[in-house]
């Protein structure tokens, strides 16, 4: 047989090969995204190979855990409630238990829990971080969270913090703006225009919790929402839902971000871990940077409103938050190599 022949029957059959291999594929690939509840979901354990762990169940059908001998990821069919390295992190949809394994939505691994895992592995530009934006929650005829018994207001407390921040940012070789530095009113719409007009890296938002029932206590730190999931408040979808901010183009740095800053904050005071949440705040909705909103305590408990009224405490609180931004540095570096 002539040898052209013979490459011509040989390119045929690895043509064939090919199609037949694709056609075994094919059905694989599609299966990664499974539609439920009228979400895209994907398998928990296709968080596994990306960030370098391992899949077992701690109770079959129910409880997942994802983990090396560093990190533990641990993720409950029917709960938004997860835990990352024992702090506590709210998904946007619920884990569901599906085909003898747990899913979670596309958006939850792609935009949120893939990024903490790994920064390395968050596409485009690597953010710097040069400008640092605090926001005192708050201010003049807007008084925030009060205890009137301990005479204690909200946005004396987090501009009190805001300004041993920037101290301390400042020495560590940020430049740093302040939305506000006095007992003034700032309209929520402008406190991001500031970070605009600045060309802002980060901007972290400073308050303080009150809440009805006076047992309740913790810190809880918030990144925005991403388009297409509800707040972790909401219960039912909202028409907001769908709409895209101008922030969420930083939604995997959010969750970077707001992971490594709750990470400091549980940790530094040992208070009771009220969750990495998101919200559609204004001061986040539109930021030109990442961004967080921080929930330091509880105002409306005495025991921890006392603890908040003293200079020694907002001082840790300062210094927490400043070894928080350093945790962040550190991930965008590690993203760098």
């Amino acid at each position: 047989m002539p040898a052209a022949t013979l490459r011509h029957l040989f390119g045929r059959v690895v043509v064939g090969c090919l199609l037949a291999l694709a056609s075994l594929l094919a059905p694989v690939a599609g299966a990664q995204v499974e539609r439920l509840f009228d979400t895209d979901y994907v398998r928990a354990d296709s968080l596994a190979a990306p960030a370098g762990l391992t899949a077992a169940w701690t109770e079959p059908q129910k409880k997942l855990r994802l983990y090396d001998k560093d990190t533990r990821l641990e993720l409950e069919a029917d709960s938004r409630d997860c835990r990352l390295d024992g702090l506590r992190l709210f998904l946007g949809e619920p884990a569901v238990a599906h085909r003898r394994t747990i899913y979670v939505s596309r958006i939850d691994r792609d935009r949120f829990l893939l990024p903490i895992l790994n920064p390395r592995g968050i596409p485009g530009v690597v953010p710097q971080l040069r400008t640092i934006v605090i926001d005192p929650g708050h201010g003049g005829k807007d008084d925030g969270a009060t205890n009137a018994k301990l005479r204690l207001r909200e946005k004396a407390m987090a501009l009190d913090v805001a300004l041993r921040l920037e101290k301390l940012l400042k020495k560590a070789g940020y430049q740093v703006v302040l939305t506000r530095r006095k007992d003034t009113f700032v309209p929520l719409p402008l406190r991001p225009v500031h970070a605009k007009k600045v060309k802002a890296d980060l901007f972290i938002s400073i308050h303080f919790n009150a809440i009805e029932n006076k047992a309740v206590t913790g810190i809880e730190t918030y990144i925005l929402t991403p388009q297409h999931q509800r707040s972790t408040s909401s219960d039912k979808r909202q028409p907001d839902d769908r709409i895209k901010q101008a922030g969420n183009d930083r939604d995997a740095w959010n969750a970077v971000l707001g992971f490594r800053m709750h990470r400091s904050l549980v940790r530094s005071f040992q208070a009771f871990d009220r969750g990495l949440k998101r919200a559609r705040f204004a001061v986040l909705r539109d930021l030109p940077c990442p961004g967080i909103l921080i929930e330091g305590g509880y105002l409306s408990n005495d025991v921890e409103a006392r603890k908040i009224g003293t200079p020694e405490w907002r001082q840790k609180l300062a210094q927490t938050i400043a070894a928080g931004v350093t945790e962040y540095r550190a991930a965008l570096n590690e993203a760098r190599r």
